[in-house]
């Protein structure tokens, strides 16, 4: 067994070298596919992780009518405390509205001097405790207290939210989706690869069956072949946006930290790049299966 394996990998490599501009055609089709398919791996991860962070630190924001008196504040307060779905609840009063506008526009003071007033209504924070942070949820939450008498409005960004999450669907249906018009793309590039292989040894594979060789050890080499391709663009794939990621688009991956949040864009985990090797590896087999299962010379 020892001696076939070994046998198979010279082989291997010897058509490997033998063919170098097929071999390097077919690992190039492997390693774009990868390279397609890691990047929107790579978009949706991150995405999700900011998705992640986003909902952990969603509030509620409630804005109280003017015609709110202390003792309905106080009242409601403690009531939407008690809810079981209530971390916390932070009044904000119409003056500690204003200076935090103030703070946040530093230097930009005197887009305010004109105000004879504060416009800013009093207002509520609630935080949810952490299972019941999802939209369903927070929108359960909401009709809770939407009838409270002394609440004119509620904020919680839920548009925006269904934005980003009907973008996300789309964004990951659309990846998979073209993720599997390139395999399939790919599967028939490398298997018209190795029927190439296959011909161009066809007098060789005619006589090692003459002298008893079998289907299986005729082919082995073969399958061999399409698993160093695929790994061999699964590798090429990750080093590239490896570079890619840390080096060329530093700067514009640094650009989308405030968007990230306090986080920063997440690379393949030793696991993933695992499995992405795993998977160029496979792929190069799956086409070697194929091409090797269609060709007369090579049935059992």
């Amino acid at each position: 067994m020892l001696n076939k394996a070994i046998y198979s990998f010279k082989t291997a490599l010897n058509n490997i070298k033998s063919n170098v501009p097929l071999n390097f055609i077919t690992a190039t089709t492997i390693a774009i596919t990868l390279i397609i398919f890691v990047s929107f791996l790579l978009v949706v991860l991150n995405l999700s992780i900011f998705q992640n962070r986003w909902v952990d630190k969603l509030q509620v924001i409630a804005y109280l009518k003017d015609n709110a008196t202390p003792e309905s504040i106080d009242k409601s307060t403690k009531e939407i405390a008690l809810l079981e779905d209530v971390d916390s609840v932070k009044f904000v009063s119409k003056d500690d509205a204003m200076n935090i506008l103030k703070a946040s526009l530093k230097g930009q003071d005197g887009i305010l001097e004109g105000l004879t007033e504060n416009p800013l209504p009093s207002s509520l924070e609630i935080k949810l405790k952490k299972q019941f942070l999802t939209l369903e949820g927070v929108e359960l939450f909401v009709k809770k207290i939407e009838k409270n008498k002394i609440i004119g409005d509620i904020e919680y960004g839920q548009k925006w939210l269904e934005r980003f999450i009907t973008f996300f669907e789309i964004l990951k249906i659309t990846g998979f989706t073209l993720g599997g018009f390139l395999f399939l793309f790919t599967l028939f590039i490398v298997s018209n690869t190795i029927k190439l292989m296959v011909f161009n040894r066809r007098d060789e594979i005619e006589i090692m069956k003459l002298v008893g060789a079998t289907t299986r050890f005729i082919k082995m080499p073969f399958f061999l072949e399409g698993v160093i391709q695929g790994f061999a663009g699964a590798l090429f794939a990750l080093f590239f946006l490896f570079i890619s990621v840390n080096f060329v688009f530093d700067r514009f991956i640094k650009s989308l930290h405030f968007f990230l949040g306090s986080g920063n864009w997440v690379f393949l985990d030793a696991s993933l790049t695992f499995y992405i090797l795993l998977l160029g590896s496979v792929l190069g087999l799956a086409g070697s299966y194929i091409s090797l299962t269609s060709l007369d010379e090579l049935k059992n």
